[in-house]
C-alpha cells in the first residue's frame, strides 16, 4: 500500500512539474502586443527627423526602408507574456494612458541631440481609440465628440526594455499643434540602431 501511494504521489508530482514546464514555456512564446494608435498597414509615408536632418519614406521612392521601418515598429511593440509579467507591463503604472497636453509640432521636427522622432502620415482618417475606448473632446462641437487624425509624431527611444514613450496625436483640425498624447509601453533598440544608421541626403 504505501509504495502504491508513493508511486501515485510520484506520478502526480511529474505531471505537475510537467504542466509547470508547459505554462512556462507557453508563456514564453505567447507574446503581448502593446502598439496603441499606430496601424502600421495604414501608414502612407514616413518622415525621419534627427540630428537637425530629415528625410522621408513611402511605398514608392524607398519601399525597402519604408518597409523596414514598419517591421522594427511593430516588433518593438511586442513582447513574450513571461518577460512582460517581469517587466510589470500589467500593472496600473504601465497601462497605456492619453495625456492633455499643447505641443507644437515645429519643435517635434528639431528632436534633441540623439533623439529621434518620426512623423507618421496615415492614408485614411482614424479616429484616436486607447486601450479599446474612444477618446474624446468635449470642447468639439456637434454630437461626434471623437477626436480624428491622420498624422502623428513618435518619440523613437534607445530602450531594449518595456517603456513608456510618447506618441503625439495632430488633429485634423489643426496641424500645427498636438493637444493629446498617447504613452505606452514600447522597447525600440533595434529601430533606433536602425534609423541611427541610416544615410540623409545632403
Amino acid at each position: 500500500m504505501k509504495k502504491k501511494l508513493t508511486l501515485i504521489l510520484t506520478i502526480v508530482a511529474c505531471v505537475l512539474v510537467g504542466l509547470i514546464a508547459a505554462s512556462a514555456i507557453t508563456l514564453a512564446l505567447v507574446k503581448s502586443n502593446f502598439n496603441q494608435v499606430i496601424d502600421t498597414d495604414k501608414i502612407s509615408g514616413i518622415t525621419v527627423y534627427l540630428d537637425s536632418k530629415d528625410n522621408y519614406y513611402d511605398a514608392n521612392t524607398s519601399a525597402d526602408v519604408f518597409n523596414k521601418i514598419k517591421e522594427l515598429y511593430n516588433e518593438g511593440t511586442k513582447e513574450s507574456v513571461l518577460s512582460s509579467l517581469f517587466q510589470g507591463a500589467y500593472s496600473d503604472e504601465a497601462e497605456a494612458e492619453v495625456v492633455t497636453a499643447t505641443t507644437s509640432t515645429s519643435t517635434l521636427k528639431t528632436p534633441a541631440a540623439g533623439t529621434i522622432v518620426l512623423k507618421i502620415n496615415f492614408s485614411e482618417t482614424i479616429k484616436l481609440v486607447v486601450n479599446g475606448e474612444t477618446i474624446e473632446d468635449s470642447s468639439i462641437y456637434g454630437d461626434d465628440k471623437a477626436i480624428y487624425f491622420n498624422t502623428v509624431y513618435f518619440n523613437v527611444e534607445n530602450n531594449e526594455t518595456l517603456t513608456k514613450v510618447r506618441c503625439y496625436i495632430v488633429s485634423n483640425t489643426n496641424q500645427n499643434y498636438s493637444y493629446r498624447q498617447v504613452m505606452y509601453a514600447t522597447h525600440h533598440s533595434a529601430l533606433y540602431d536602425y534609423l541611427n544608421d541610416l544615410d540623409f541626403p545632403g
